[in-house]
């Protein structure tokens, strides 16, 4: 860093509050133990990241986590020309140095009667040749300072830990010189890349990626297989292959979001030949494990939510109208005695038939009542046929009502259904537009709630879609782009998914499925998983400008 860079505004945020200060006063804040890796920081308005993914604080960290010495800022002075007697502000080294430069003041001008004095140079003349030591001109150069450029050999540079190596001279860091070279050519590549813009090429490097770790893939691919099979545990049958199932499902989910965010975390630092594994080295269950999974609940949540709450609702609506709709009608009809139907309530008219019967029967009484009497008095009575009639039509009267209301019931459940059917479309023709709008915005956004789930490592950002969006914004016509590649992706699985199923259908079991199909399938699902996160990586790596991702 130079001078510059040590008066650069950063915003702190430490417990709930935010702090201002410049960047040469982080070290001290690391040393108090008053900044940690997961603090999050930011400069001046861009957005916040995490203190460990700030490059120049990386050393301090790392002392800070050894237990060793940090860093300190000296000042030291070498002997200067009387035109230029400007200090030089330097790192003291302890297991790690990192060199902070001044800033650029004018010069004090040489009085005229002051005769100019040259500062004796340590080194030969000679060493103008980088191929060769500056302290030992006849040894070829090994290393090269990171401040002062000057080359030594393998023995000039001093040792901290046995890897570290410190410039005699300035007191910097040395880096060996292949390394530089090979630095340098990459970093010079990569302005080259970024400079071409996102486009076909880098969906061809996506889809070749994932060879070029050959053992990643295999060993990634049988991990992502063997969590694929393990879902079809649930088909046997019992809560512990169910519980099997749904952990395998997590794990699998689990694989192919960590290979994304580290995939995305790679290329968004410009570290495009990394593997695209996470490295098990530090195993951790929570970065390796939980973390990347909840990440891809986030992920899910802001893209899918809005569907899945869309659809929940609908449920909850359409079953309450067809209950609500279902009493209504019950209250409506009630039961026959003595049978299985229903009709409707017809007490009223049944009782004014019951009170004519009686009526008639009454009259009908009475006039055997009158024959009666005629007979005994000697007279002859009329033929009377009414009371025949009567008792006809009531035995009319129950066949009839025996026959015809069996059929009530018929006719009031075809109308129940027309009416909970007519409901269910009236509910469904606006649930239908709003579901399909909000998954369409589930597709749509997904990409980038990965991409925010990769770069930012945060839960809270991914599910945050003002990230997203404004993620979106800055890379414009590139996230067009990405929304294409993902669909061929999408289309080739489809693709082999059908035509695995179509060659292997004779192999297909009971209740386990497919069980060749859903092997190879996972294969290929897994290397699929991969280039999606190698479109993304690379998009963001060429729009890392756009984004003010940090290097």
């Amino acid at each position: 860093m130079n001078g510059e860079n040590q008066q650069e505004h950063w915003q702190i945020e430490v417990g709930g509050r935010i702090y201002d200060a410049v960047l040469a006063e982080l070290p001290e804040w690391i040393n108090e133990g008053s900044l940690h890796p997961e603090d999050k920081v930011r400069k001046g308005n861009l957005r916040w990241i995490e203190a460990r993914k700030v490059p120049s604080l990386v050393p301090f960290f790392n002392a800070k986590e050894k237990g060793e010495p940090l860093p300190v800022i000296v000042q030291t002075y070498t002997e200067v020309s009387a035109a230029d007697p400007l200090p030089e502000i330097q790192v003291a080294p302890a297991s790690v140095t990192t060199q902070f430069n001044p800033p650029i003041l004018p010069p004090i001008p040489t009085p005229r009667d002051a005769t100019p004095q040259t500062a004796p140079n340590r080194y030969s003349e000679k060493t103008v040749d980088g191929s060769f030591c500056a302290v030992h001109a006849e040894i070829p150069s090994f290393y090269i300072c990171n401040s002062c450029c000057n080359a030594f050999c393998k023995g000039c540079p001093k040792s901290f830990g046995g890897n570290v190596k410190i410039c005699p001279n300035c007191d910097a860091m040395c880096t060996p010189i292949n390394h530089a070279a090979e630095s340098n050519k990459r970093k010079s590549q990569m302005a080259v890349s970024a400079a071409k813009g996102f486009g076909t090429a880098d969906f061809t490097q996506a889809l070749a990626y994932p060879f070029r770790f050959k053992s990643s893939l295999i060993f990634g691919g049988l991990m992502f297989m063997f969590f694929t099979l393990g879902q079809s545990a649930a088909a046997i049958g019992g809560i512990f292959m169910i519980v099997a199932a749904i952990f395998c499902a997590m794990l699998a989910n689990t694989l192919t979001f960590g290979v994304l965010a580290n995939t995305v975390e790679n290329f968004t630092q410009g570290r495009i030949d990394s593997d695209f594994m996470p490295s098990f080295d530090d195993f951790s269950t929570w970065d390796d494990v939980i973390h990347p999974f909840f990440l891809s609940i986030g992920a899910y949540i802001s893209s899918f939510g809005p569907f899945i709450l869309v659809m929940v609702i609908g449920v909850y609506l359409i079953v309450n109208s067809a209950n609500t709709q279902a009493k209504k009608f019950q209250e409506e009809i009630s039961r026959v005695p003595g049978t299985e139907y229903y009709a409707p309530d017809r007490t009223l008219e049944q009782t004014q038939q019951v009170k004519n019967l009686i009526e008639r029967a009454k009259q009908q009484n009475d006039r055997r009542l009158a024959r009666q009497e005629q007979i005994e008095r000697g007279e002859t009575p009329a033929l009377d046929d009414r009371a025949d009639d009567i008792a006809r039509s009531f035995e009319d009267g129950k066949e009839g009502q025996i026959q015809t209301e069996p059929d009530q019931p018929a006719l009031a459940n075809e109308q129940q259904y027309a009416q909970v059917a007519g409901m269910i479309l009236r509910l469904a023709a606006p649930l239908v537009i709003i579901g399909l709008i909000a998954f369409m915005w589930g597709i749509f956004y997904f990409p980038a709630a990965c991409a925010v789930a990769g770069y930012s490592r945060s839960f809270m950002e991914t599910i945050n879609p003002l990230v997203g969006i404004d993620t979106i914004r800055r890379l414009g016509f590139d996230y067009v782009k990405v929304l294409l590649m993902c669909l061929c992706i999408v289309i080739a699985s489809v693709m082999i998914a059908g035509i695995l199923n179509a060659i292997l259908a004779p192999l297909n079991l009971p209740k386990m499925g497919n069980i060749p199909a859903k092997v190879v399938g996972s294969l290929f699902g897994f290397y699929f998983s991969i280039v999606f996160s190698c479109v993304l990586g690379f998009a963001m790596f060429k729009a890392g400008d756009r984004l003010k991702l940090p290097r």
